[in-house]
């Protein structure tokens, strides 16, 4: 029996036992990455998508409705989009809207994208959806039709193919700045002038948003408790202008402000923001250090408070100066 049998095999056993289980959970009881079980599924449910990435993000328009998910490890920001402008080349892609959300995406990430039918939520019925997947495997965007009836829908099936990815393992290599080096990275951070500029400045000191944090700690940034992310989580409800949220990694970044209305702690550690067009989750437990960050931009400095888990990935971002 090939490889993906037995995978397939897993996720259609649990998926009967507990419905509720979700697939990153799966993959993790597996030792394999959700790109591995969703391309188990190919040509059972599943399929491979024949578009470039810019060609389909020119396409999202024509899907309707749509509720954008960006995905971390331990981490989600989910947006529901009526509408929206975009613009987009080879590499890279802007999109935003009207209500305060701005994606920047970096296409080369975009390894794999399947075409399947899913739920939003455990309790939700199944619609059309867009699982964007990096070389590795891992989630980077999902998009799921709220308005199925959409002529893009009908339009992606014909790009439908069973081409299978092949995905890689992923290392983690931490490049800590080195005391010689210091100088120079604190001259590239007092020279940004925005978030293109700090790209460049990570590519070029090939660092990780944390490592470079830690670099010009007692300059532009400063080790806070972790508690204390979670307090600014919890303070967002209470405030009645509205709080900017980002989730960034190496597919791009997500930013949606919204005002926040109801913050929940479920189980498992599990932290919940929701607003009427944005829903933010995030696992307190995986949560090892914060940071408070300060950077230049092209309209003066701008202060945010940064969440990191044990590896060094980046969770989530909250512009500070909006949750006081």
């Amino acid at each position: 029996m090939h490889q993906a049998d037995v995978v397939f095999e897993a996720f259609e056993e649990a998926r009967l036992r507990a419905p509720h289980l979700e697939c990153r959970t799966l993959a993790a009881l597996l030792d394999c990455s959700e790109g591995d079980i969703q391309a188990s599924r190919l040509g059972r449910g599943v399929h491979s998508l024949a578009l470039t990435p810019c060609d389909l993000v020119m396409m999202l328009p024509q899907l309707g409705q749509v509720q954008i998910v960006t995905r971390s490890s331990h981490a989600a920001l989910s947006s529901r989009l009526e509408g929206c402008h975009i613009h987009a080349d080879q590499r890279h892609a802007s999109l935003w809207n009207d209500r305060a959300l701005t994606m920047q995406l970096l296409l080369p990430c975009w390894y794999w994208v399947s075409l399947s039918r899913e739920r939003p939520s455990p309790t939700a019925e199944e619609v059309p959806c867009l699982q964007v997947f990096d070389r590795f495997g891992h989630v980077l965007h999902q998009l799921y039709g709220l308005t199925p009836e959409a002529s893009g829908w009908t339009m992606l099936e014909y790009f439908a193919t069973l081409k299978r990815p092949g995905f890689t393992r992923c290392i983690d290599i931490a490049h800590d700045c080195p005391k010689a080096h210091r100088p120079a990275l604190l001259a590239s951070w007092r020279a940004l002038c925005g978030a293109e500029d700090f790209s460049r400045l990570l590519s070029h000191h090939r660092m990780r948003r944390v490592e470079a944090n830690r670099a010009v700690a007692g300059h532009f940034s400063t080790s806070v408790a972790p508690e204390r992310f979670i307090m600014a989580l919890a303070a967002a409800c209470r405030r009645t202008q509205p709080t900017r949220a980002s989730l960034i990694h190496a597919g791009g970044a997500h930013h949606h402000r919204a005002r926040f209305k109801h913050f929940h702690q479920g189980s498992r550690d599990t932290l919940r923001l929701e607003s009427d067009h944005l829903t933010l989750s995030l696992d307190s437990s995986a949560l090892y250090e914060a940071w408070q960050v300060v950077r230049p931009g092209p309209e003066g400095l701008t202060t945010s408070l940064e969440a990191f888990d044990a590896s060094g990935e980046m969770m989530l971002a909250l512009d500070l100066a909006e949750c006081r």
